[in-house]
């Protein structure tokens, strides 16, 4: 199956062939891509920005414009990588307070350089993870790229597979940032965290309870029952919120079309990426929310 991508299908054959040839890692230069009817610039820088070039997640289109319509205020983006939640909400919604988290350094500065390049406003970076605590841990890849989207501060999150790489990076707890930073009333929260979506939680948890913003997030799937971990941190995030009254709905990805699922029972154990991804509602807005996010889900 063909990639789908933002920019031309010379320029994305072009890419692929100076990276098959090695000479990709040398060189920096910037592409011009159409990301939701606007001409952005996408960063490639020593190898690394191909992977924003491609259509990931096209539901995000889709779901974003209503959310931030409808939940004003900061918009948090826990897990920024190449900056493409970045990009759609610049787009969208080019005034809208923001604020990015991003461990990776790699990923941090080519963040920053798609801002400048850009002229977005007003879009800080922190570059540390969100955790319930302050502290230093491993950033692991099992993959050879080194703003690889998949890399986890969870130790041992996916058994098996080789460590191709180990960065130390910072974390820090929500309330220790806002010691520093002035992060007005939370609108809508992205979190995408390759499996350390509990400490983000628990880190913005008393946010949360008191602003009620709309979460997007991703929790990848358990997989087998003998992932026990894994189980375990799905089941404190069911319970952290039913704890704080929010529903989750998820992002049904399969098939000739997306559509919005109400949960009815738990996650449970699966082994589909294509339903890893969830809309998690204040259930006071549950009513009002769901038929418009349904209808710009149909209308994609």
């Amino acid at each position: 199956m063909a990639v789908r991508t933002y920019c031309s299908r010379g320029v994305w054959y072009a890419l692929r062939a100076l990276t098959k040839l090695g000479v990709l890692r040398y060189l920096t230069f910037s592409v011009r891509a159409m990301i939701m009817g606007r001409k952005v610039r996408v960063p490639v820088m020593q190898g690394h920005g191909p992977g924003a070039l491609s259509v990931g997640e096209p539901w995000g289109h889709a779901l974003y414009t209503p959310l931030l319509d409808s939940f004003p205020g900061t918009f948090i983006d826990v897990g920024v990588n190449l900056g493409q939640t970045l990009t759609r909400v610049r787009i969208t919604h080019p005034d809208l307070p923001y604020l990015g988290f991003e461990p990776n350094p790699i990923c941090v500065q080519y963040s920053r350089e798609l801002v400048r390049l850009n002229g977005f406003r007003d879009s800080p970076i922190v570059p540390a993870g969100l955790a319930d605590r302050d502290g230093v841990v491993d950033l692991v890849m099992n993959n050879d790229d080194l703003t690889d989207s998949g890399a986890s501060i969870v130790q041992d999150f996916r058994p098996g597979l080789k460590v191709l790489h180990r960065v130390t990076v910072t974390v820090l707890r929500f309330t220790s940032v806002e010691r520093d930073l002035h992060i007005g009333k939370l609108g809508v929260v992205k979190i995408d965290v390759e499996g350390a979506e509990r400490e983000v939680l628990l880190s913005m948890e008393q946010r949360i309870s008191s602003d009620r913003p709309a979460i997007v997030l991703e929790i990848l799937p358990v997989g087998r029952p003998e992932h026990t971990d894994r189980l375990r941190r799905q089941q404190d995030i069911e319970a952290f919120f039913a704890r704080l009254d929010y529903r989750m709905v998820r992002i049904h990805n399969k098939g000739a079309s997306t559509r919005l699922e109400r949960m009815a029972a738990p996650i449970g154990i699966h082994n589909d990426q294509q339903l890893a991804n969830f809309v998690v509602l204040p259930a006071e807005r549950c009513e009002e929310m769901l038929p418009l996010l349904d209808r710009a889900i149909a209308q994609q």
